[in-house]
């Protein structure tokens, strides 16, 4: 870890279930912990675009209606 430096969080290297990777974790800012996603670019064109693109991470379960389909 470099000195000097704060650690906000971390972030593990995961497979989805069609082969692709990305990486899922939390960052906590002002104490709120945030869970995380991060996803490889395959729109990048040039050095000026980012290699990966973040997004807040939504709760599996959250995102599943009751009756176990996902919400339409």
């Amino acid at each position: 870890m470099s000195e000097g430096k704060k650690d906000i969080g971390a972030l593990w290297l995961r497979m989805s279930k069609n082969g692709a990777e990305y990486m899922s974790g939390a960052i906590e800012i002002d104490g709120v912990k945030h869970q995380i996603v991060a996803f490889k670019n395959n729109y990048k064109k040039s050095e000026k675009h980012p290699d990966y693109r973040i997004f807040l991470s939504t709760p599996r379960e959250a995102s599943i209606a009751d009756d176990g389909k996902a919400p339409v």
